[in-house]
């Protein structure tokens, strides 16, 4: 006891000690703002006992951390696939558990519902324009026996016209589903920006959730722009000028179709570059300013007499606390940005190989210029599916990167 005193000599010791007592405190109440009130809470569901201990276990984060903002992911989600369906805060757990093949069975349902719900209303239009193919190609044989007519041309002119209303109204069903699912997947980063950028902060990380929450936000909205403003505009634009172009012999508009094309394309790879490139310069940088801030702060909590090494012991499972809740929640968005994408690539997939498929079928019977029109609409089935995953790899990489960065401010303590 008198080695104490003299390390801690007079009333100053006791100052000290209360400073020391004082901090640990307020970094406590900074950290896990309203833990009392959910103690509180836990201890009134325990005097009643109404949940089982695998009820508490299911609902570890909607219990411990509300402040996130999960409910307002939960409730995109029972917008999109129904109450209750699909959880976000049970699949949070079952990744923390390890538990990968309940998120997958999840995964594969929710998918094949969508699958079959997208290719609900297309299959007939599909089915009307591969009828009208065939019969255009044998009444094109049938009118060959009289060559010096107008016949085989006027019946060629009939079917071409049907067929591109078909091919249209088909098209623009595709071009609807593309859209919506960049609708969805851009909604779903709005929702989920605030509660995942909280949770980097949460994880130590204030300095990289404040720049890179800007970063990402802008990129959802020139996301937005770009591909609902300019590149699906652009795609029909494509298609009605692939189809318009081969109603005659001779195409006149084959360099206007590649440009856009090839516009389609460039764009779509400078949209995905710039961004990931811009937030590849960031995270070089803003995560060990954090790291060295959080050191920082970790040596002088250290340094505090008598209660330092416990302090620092609480701060470290703190980190490591928010770093798990992070990571969880980000690989919960990257499952769930795939989900959402999911069906929609699919069907756009199954077009692309029929209307492939039909292209090279319908060439030895058919006319040239039919045989262009179902290989024109295979190229802008690739485009709308360029985007989608242009869109989908975008911010799955985008979260990726944020998650593995910023766990530099755990490690580097």
């Amino acid at each position: 006891m008198g080695k104490v005193t003299r390390c801690l000599p007079g009333k100053w010791g006791y100052v000290l000690m209360v400073i020391g007592i004082s901090a640990v405190f307020g970094l406590w109440w900074f950290l896990f703002p309203g833990y009392g009130s959910q103690q509180e809470d836990r201890g009134g569901r325990g005097k009643n006992g109404g949940e089982s201990k695998e009820q508490g276990q299911e609902s570890l984060f909607s219990a411990d951390i509300p402040d996130l903002g999960l409910e307002d992911i939960q409730e995109f989600l029972n917008r999109q696939y129904g109450e209750g369906k699909v959880s976000f805060s049970a699949m949070m757990e079952e990744l923390v558990k390890g538990n990968f093949r309940e998120a997958k069975e999840t995964v594969f349902r929710t998918f094949w519902e969508s699958f079959l719900e997208e290719m609900g209303g297309s299959i007939g239009l599909l089915g009307q324009a591969a009828v009208l193919g065939i019969l255009g190609a044998v009444f094109a044989q049938a009118a060959a026996v009289f060559p010096s007519s107008r016949i085989a041309e006027i019946g060629f002119f009939i079917t071409y016209l049907l067929t591109f209303t078909c091919l249209t109204a088909s098209f623009f069903t595709s071009v609807e589903t593309a859209g919506r699912v960049v609708e969805n997947v851009l909604d779903f980063m709005k929702v989920l920006l605030p509660s995942f950028f909280l949770a980097v902060a949460f994880a130590g990380g204030s300095i990289s959730s404040a720049a890179l929450y800007s970063t990402v936000v802008g990129g959802v909205s020139g996301a937005q722009f770009l591909c609902g403003k300019v590149l699906l505009p652009l795609i029909k634009v494509y298609v009605l000028l692939v189809l318009a172009g081969n109603i005659s012999r001779e195409v006149f508009v084959r360099r206007l179709t590649d440009g856009l094309e090839k516009g389609v394309r460039w764009s779509l790879k400078t949209m995905v570059g710039i961004f990931l490139g811009l937030q590849m310069v960031q995270t070089m940088i803003l995560p060990f300013a954090d790291s060295v801030k959080r050191a920082g702060v970790q040596k002088v909590v250290s340094a505090i007499p008598g209660i330092g090494a416990g302090a620092e012991a609480i701060l470290q499972v703190t980190m490591g606390t928010g770093v798990l809740i992070k990571n969880t929640i980000g690989g919960a968005a990257v499952l769930l940005l795939v989900l959402l994408a999911a069906g929609p690539v699919a069907k756009l997939c199954f077009f692309l190989i029929l209307y492939q498929g039909a292209a090279a079928l319908m060439e030895p019977v058919c006319d040239k210029r039919i045989t262009a029109c179902a290989e024109g609409m295979a190229k802008a089935h690739l485009l709308l599916l360029h985007l989608v995953i242009a869109v989908i790899c975008l911010f799955a990489l985008s979260l990726g990167i944020i998650c593995a960065s910023t766990n530099a401010v755990y490690f580097g303590g």
